[in-house]
């Protein structure tokens, strides 16, 4: 009988502990959002990621992440890059408690790039893309029974995420003038972490890569490469003429 019932207390005393973890995990749950958020995109950006807040609701799988910005590199004059907008998810929640997890659907509104070239010549694009995919090879090796931070186990799957209503101003240093605005043409990626799933730095590779691409791909089609090509000169013939 002893023995029984020290049985039945230890599965009495296991079942709070699972219960008190759940109950700090779903009141928690925004919270360890915008940590992980700000932490693996700041990884793969090289630069600080930002979250005002982040609304998550389990039970009807929606999800909101409000005033996400990524900061320029250093020597440049903005004091972001990106500035994302709203951000709108819709969660699977039968996925929630599984692996890998699967988000149907992340609508990212109205983004804000700035494109900026600086005195020296060089865009804050262009070093943004060489953080990026320099990330995996910078990415510290595990050593030998090293455990992996909290979180790099979950893997998650996006079926659609859509980045649309953007704009993008260009600016550079030597014209001094107002920043050029052209629209960022909207955005699809789909079944991102495809089969078995990605970890959350992977896919913030692969998304802020996609969106890097983008921004490039529309200042080249709308001609503000010439823009920024006479930007340079300008510079280049106020530093002979001094």
């Amino acid at each position: 009988m002893k023995g029984g019932r020290k049985i039945l207390i230890m599965a009495g005393a296991l079942a709070i502990l699972i219960a008190a973890v759940l109950i700090f995990i779903l009141t928690n749950i925004n919270g360890l959002v915008k940590a992980a958020i700000e932490r693996y995109g700041s990884e793969v950006t090289k630069t600080a990621i930002c979250v005002s807040s982040v609304s998550i609701h389990l039970a009807s799988g929606k999800g909101a992440v409000a005033g996400l910005t990524v900061a320029n590199p250093p020597g440049f004059s903005s004091h972001y890059v990106f500035r994302l907008g709203t951000i709108n998810a819709r969660i699977d929640p039968s996925t929630v408690t599984t692996r890998p997890i699967v988000i149907d659907d992340i609508r990212i509104s109205a983004p804000q790039v700035v494109y900026e070239i600086n005195p020296s010549g060089t865009s804050n694009i262009g070093v943004l893309k060489k953080n990026i995919e320099g990330y995996k090879d910078d990415a510290p090796q595990m050593a030998q029974g090293e455990q992996k931070p909290r979180g790099e186990d979950t893997k998650f799957i996006i079926r659609k995420l859509v980045i649309e209503s953007g704009r993008i101003d260009v600016s550079v240093a030597a014209l001094g003038d107002k920043p050029k605005t052209i629209a960022l043409q909207r955005i699809e990626l789909t079944d991102l972490g495809k089969p078995g799933g990605a970890t959350p730095s992977q896919l913030a590779q692969q998304v802020m890569s996609a969106l890097v691409e983008d921004v490039g791909r529309e200042v080249a089609r709308a001609g503000a490469e010439r823009y920024l090509e006479k930007g340079i000169d300008r510079a280049v013939k106020r530093l002979l003429d001094k």
